[in-house]
């Protein structure tokens, strides 16, 4: 049985740093793709839109460059 005041539940949820990892991106100088994906990143995260800003980090980091085997 429980004492009174006992604990039932694990501590506090920890706060992950999702951020860096979800919108994690380096485009590359040459690329008109990853150019315009960068474009769109910086005004997605300056509208705080989520889905948009993780849209376009994928972007950049998932299309292929063609000096990549």
């Amino acid at each position: 049985m429980l004492e009174r005041g006992q604990q039932t539940y694990p501590e506090p949820a920890i706060q992950l740093p999702l951020d860096d990892w979800l919108y994690e991106a380096r485009p590359v100088p040459s690329c008109q793709v990853c150019q315009e994906a960068a474009v769109e990143l910086e005004k997605a995260k300056k509208a705080h839109k989520a889905n948009a800003r993780f849209d376009a980090a994928r972007t950049i980091r998932m299309h292929p460059h063609e000096d990549e085997s």
